[in-house]
């Protein structure tokens, strides 16, 4: 049986990109998961959509702190603390701040 390991968000380099900043946080070389099950933190900080992503595999997203949009494909979600959004596998979506404060969410990826 695996053991359990732990990180903190500060022990981890984000990656930055044009619209926010992540960090993989279980799911990594340093903690990994079975089935591509991780577990991240994004900062959104352009008041415009980014590029969209699109992913294979299914993605729920929880805000922590901040306001915003996530566009999911065609539809556009409002995000405040405590919103929590299921992006379905292979739609394209995107976030951005509405404030002056970066949302902040923490995302979960999982295979279907």
């Amino acid at each position: 049986m695996p053991e359990a390991r732990w990180t903190h968000v500060d022990d981890v380099e984000p990656t930055t990109f044009d619209d926010r900043r992540s960090a993989d946080l279980i799911g990594t070389d340093a903690i990994p998961t079975t089935s591509g099950f991780n577990v991240g933190v994004a900062w959104y900080t352009a008041e415009e959509f980014g590029e969209p992503q699109v992913h294979d595999d299914q993605e729920a997203v929880y805000v922590v702190s901040g306001e915003g949009e996530l566009r999911v494909d065609d539809e556009v979600i409002p995000l405040r603390p405590g919103t929590a959004v299921y992006v379905p596998p292979g739609s394209r979506h995107g976030a951005r701040r509405t404030t002056a404060e970066p949302v902040v969410v923490v995302y979960t990826h999982g295979a279907i």
